[in-house]
């Protein structure tokens, strides 16, 4: 397994947000990215963040105005698109922070750590306002203040007084569970036996 891994379109907080999901060797980063609901119900073709079909479909944008029923059939179409992709054709290392030089794909961990957590902390100190379309702020979990991890159709575990929740595609739920395991950041019911056994005992099984 190579580390770091990003897997794209990951549910957070009960399918409330969708982001990246980055894995690196001791530290796990969520970067959120779309507010679920709000790109369900937005007014604009597809979600908000689909409106660059407007400037592909040209002269076609006015059609969609003036007759609401193929505006509504196309955006109900880009959405089910959107949605079979998610669900039958999921990617890895394709997310989003790309177009804001984030990733690179070829960075070895401790380099990737640098410029994430970098970007985190400036994030932090810009002046953050909320609105229907907002999300949290990326996120960052080091092995350390990980807790009570747990892998069923969704990682769970508890951190800086809260309770985190993160689901990937069930194509790549197996990926993402050795990934953590590579990272150290989730470990198997039979490497904490063993770690138990140790010190309990203070020798190798």
């Amino acid at each position: 397994m190579k580390l770091p891994i990003s897997f794209d379109e990951v549910s957070y907080f009960n399918n409330e947000y969708r982001g990246d999901l980055i894995v690196t060797k001791g530290v796990l980063y969520y970067f959120p990215h779309t507010r679920v609901i709000h790109a369900r119900y937005a007014d604009e073709l597809g979600g908000k963040e689909t409106m660059p079909l407007f400037d592909l479909l040209g002269n076609l944008a006015p059609i969609f105005g003036t007759v609401p029923w193929i505006r509504t059939s196309a955006d109900k179409s880009v959405k089910l698109g959107k949605f079979l992709k998610r669900t039958f054709r999921p990617t890895t290392n394709s997310p989003r922070i790309r177009k804001i030089h984030l990733w690179r794909g070829n960075d070895t961990n401790e380099k990737l750590q640098i410029v994430l957590d970098e970007y985190i902390e400036k994030v932090k100190k810009d002046r953050f306002e909320f609105d229907d379309d907002s999300v949290p702020e990326p996120m960052r979990f080091s092995t350390d203040e990980i807790g009570n991890a747990r892998f069923g159709l969704k990682f769970r575990f508890d951190a800086k007084y809260d309770n985190h929740d993160f689901r990937v595609n069930l194509i790549h739920r197996s990926l993402l569970k050795k990934a953590l395991q590579e990272g150290g950041i989730f470990k198997s019911d039979t490497i904490k036996n063993c770690e138990s056994f140790r010190q309990v005992f203070g020798t190798e099984i």
